[in-house]
């Protein structure tokens, strides 16, 4: 007998105990939805990865990763662009909270960040990028490989042969689909990054922000999935100098175009010339100038050069037959219409265009008078001339002119020198912009006006053996006026000093604040602070400075003083790749050269010139700027009589267009000996000498490099350091 139980279950049965059946594994869940979707069933694959994020929503599969990654691609494949957005946002701040990190997660969260989007979440999406170019080189996986090489190859552009050499095994000339990365890859990308921080009063990096925001504008106006890049050379040039001063799309195609250029017997049509687009970066250097067409096999862009914006059918060399006459006369109003159009973007082009210009118009001359001569019955033209008609059809046929003895040829002879030339011309523009463009640009100062800070830096060895340093800076108080000429100003000049160790993590910061009044009327003072410190370097590191000046308004209430108005000016240094000085012997060591200079040369300022001398950061000097050098010598060696022995030479050279030449022959004056020998008891003392170039004789700017050299007697050991200065001439007034 057989007992069908087809009905629903009563409620007394559903509350029988019924043993527990072991669900699936939220691993094997993930490799299933994974299964799935290579399939093709997104929406199966969806149910399934929800429902397995719903018991865990930091799922992580050994074999598979992040199953919130495969949840956004489900979505990504049925077509909900946003769920899939959704997915990878809030899968990624799960794991991220719990400590946990899917790089092809962060990947697609960072690839589906609009503008918009980026502006909520900047310092979070800065970190996830951080972090991601953190695992490039340690993941060997061929999906992480070539999200890799998508990351680097956005970034190279940006980067010296130097910094790119230690992230890829191979050298830059590599195609980016053949890379394959060092193991500390990813620390050195960071590295490279912290370096570049602009503004280290801050703790962000804003020039990775910056780089952030202009992926996220590339990734949505300049993709191109051809390239491992995943962006074509306009988005490449955007992330390495930002929104050009001008771009336009090259427009010369009017109803002359198609009339002079697309005619019978010429094999051009119009697809044949290219989408192409100029941008500008004169306000970085006038070189700055980019050409981009369109790729004959996708919508991606490249650069170009301006040959390559018309058909290579019409730039290739011809005979002077009639078809190859009739093909030239089409390069030729080509040609006068391309070049008309980037002659009014760029100088460049200008000269070109003017030859192109003219020649066209000869002959246009030329077709005008034959055609009146025809109708008149008169001559045929000028000795010498010859002409050849060219092309078939009703408004279709030319005549072309060529009159050796006034210096014309034939198009085919003018088209094929203008391309010639025009190769010449491109190929030195793009080395002279690549000699004067940066690798990189930030446009973060760019609408800030700059103060005139000059700075140097001098290291030193604390008793501790850790290497100290000074930074000593000025600026000229009349260009910190920031009302109209004549009137006081009062302001306030905040100062940062970072220093980073050889990685660019920021060890230690020092800041300062400096009121400045400036007097009415010339003020010629030279305001320099008191120097910043940092101190107990041990290992190569890097320093950042910035300064930022403010306005100071006077309070309502007398005894409050002065508040802080808006920041008006600002100026930021970089000073890397520092060396620590030796904190041992043997063998002499010795500081950097401080650069001082003495209120006046009196007989009271000479007695004791390091206590009346102030520090001298600015460059250059007039001949008559009183200058102290001073420096410390370490770790000298005791001679038989427990006695130290050293001598100290000095030489100062300078250079001007005709080259180097020695400033100083032999023992000058009182005040610049080249040479002399010293003896004392410390194996440590400060030295000084005072710098005399009164006496030098210039008609024109001189660069000077004065090198201090000390000789150990004892040992023979020897150390040297340099300094350099600007001598202007006599007739020049002024010192910064």
């Amino acid at each position: 007998m057989l007992l069908c139980l087809c009905t629903a279950p009563s409620s007394a049965q559903a509350q029988l105990d019924i043993p527990d059946v072991q669900g699936p594994s939220g691993a094997s869940q993930v490799e299933a939805g994974v299964e799935l979707l290579r399939e093709g069933r997104p929406a199966d694959a969806a149910a399934l990865l929800r429902s397995a994020l719903d018991a865990d929503s930091a799922l992580v599969s050994p074999a598979h990763g992040a199953a919130a990654y495969w949840l956004g691609r489900a979505y990504q494949q049925a077509d909900q662009p946003e769920k899939a957005r959704s997915a990878w946002r809030t899968g990624l701040r799960t794991l991220w909270n719990v400590g946990r990190f899917d790089a092809r997660l962060a990947d697609a969260y960072l690839r589906r960040l609009t503008p918009e989007q980026l502006r909520g979440e900047r310092l979070y999406a800065v970190d996830v990028y951080r972090s991601l170019l953190g695992r490039v080189g340690t993941d060997t996986s061929e999906a992480m490989r070539s999200l890799s090489r998508r990351r680097v190859a956005q970034m190279a552009p940006l980067m010296a042969d130097s910094a790119l050499a230690r992230v890829i095994q191979q050298d830059r000339s590599t195609a980016p689909a053949e890379w394959t990365f060092e193991p500390d890859a990813g620390a050195a990308l960071v590295e490279w990054w912290r370096g570049l921080d602009p503004l280290p009063a801050t703790d962000a990096n804003e020039r990775l922000e910056e780089h952030l925001t202009r992926l996220v504008r590339v990734r949505q106006n300049f993709a191109c999935a051809e390239r491992v890049s995943a962006i074509d050379d306009r988005g490449l040039v955007h992330l390495r100098l930002g929104s050009p001063y001008k771009q336009r799309s090259l427009n010369y195609e009017d109803g002359e175009f198609f009339k002079e250029v697309y005619r019978f017997g010429v094999n051009v049509p119009p697809s044949s010339f290219p989408k192409s687009e100029i941008w500008l970066y004169t306000h970085i250097d006038e070189s700055g100038f980019y050409l981009f067409a369109e790729e004959s096999t996708s919508d991606c862009f490249r650069q170009a050069k301006a040959n390559e914006l018309m058909p290579r059918y019409l730039t290739r060399q011809r005979a002077d037959t009639e078809r190859g006459l009739n093909i030239a006369y089409s390069a030729l109003m080509a040609m006068r219409a391309i070049y008309r159009e980037l002659a009014l973007f760029h100088i460049n082009f200008s000269t070109r265009y003017s030859k192109i210009a003219n020649y066209a118009s000869w002959q246009e001359m030329q077709a005008t008078a034959a055609r009146a001569a025809e109708r008149s019955g008169g001559g045929s033209g000028s000795a010498g001339q010859r002409s050849t008609k060219v092309g078939a059809g009703v408004g279709q046929t030319r005549r072309v002119f060529s009159n050796p003895s006034m210096g014309y040829d034939y198009p085919t002879r003018f088209v094929s020198r203008m391309v010639t030339r025009a190769e010449r011309e491109d190929r030195e523009a793009v080395e002279r912009r690549e000699e004067a463009m940066p690798r990189q640009h930030t446009a973060l100062l760019d609408e800030t006006a700059r103060l005139p800070v000059s700075v140097r830096t001098a290291r030193f060895l604390d008793p501790d053996g850790t290497t100290r340093t000074e930074v000593y800076w000025g600026v000229p108080a009349d260009r910190l006026r920031l009302g109209e000429a004549g009137a006081p100003a009062s302001s306030l000049i905040a100062v940062s000093a970072a220093q980073y160790d050889d990685e660019h993590r920021l060890l230690q910061r020092t800041r300062g604040r400096y009121p400045v009044e400036v007097q009415t009327g010339t003020d010629t003072r030279m305001i320099v602070p008191s120097p910043l410190t940092l101190e107990g370097a041990t290992g190569r590191y890097h320093l950042g400075l910035q300064w930022g000046q403010y306005q100071l308004w006077a309070s309502d209430s007398p005894s409050e003083g002065k508040r802080m108005g808006p920041k008006r000016r600002v100026a930021t240094a970089r000073v890397d790749s520092l060396e620590p000085l030796r904190a041992e012997g043997p063998g002499v060591e010795m500081s950097d050269v401080k650069v001082l200079t003495l209120p006046d040369t009196s007989a009271q300022s000479l007695a004791r010139p390091a206590e009346q001398a102030t520090p001298y950061p600015f460059r250059t000097l007039t001949g008559d700027t009183p200058l102290l050098l001073s420096f410390e010598l370490y770790h000298l060696a005791y001679g038989a009589d427990d006695r130290t022995r050293y001598s100290i030479a000095y030489e100062a050279k300078g250079e001007t267009k005709r080259g180097w030449t020695k400033l100083f022959r032999g023992t000058d004056t009182q005040r610049t000996s080249t040479e002399m020998t010293m003896a004392g008891t410390d194996r440590r003392t400060t030295e000084a000498i005072l710098l005399d170039l009164s006496e030098i004789q210039r008609d024109e700017p001189q660069d000077v490099r004065v090198t201090v050299r000390v000789t150990d007697e004892v040992t023979g050991a020897t150390v040297s350091r340099d300094i350099e200065f600007v001598l202007r001439p006599r007739a020049a007034e002024g010192t910064q």
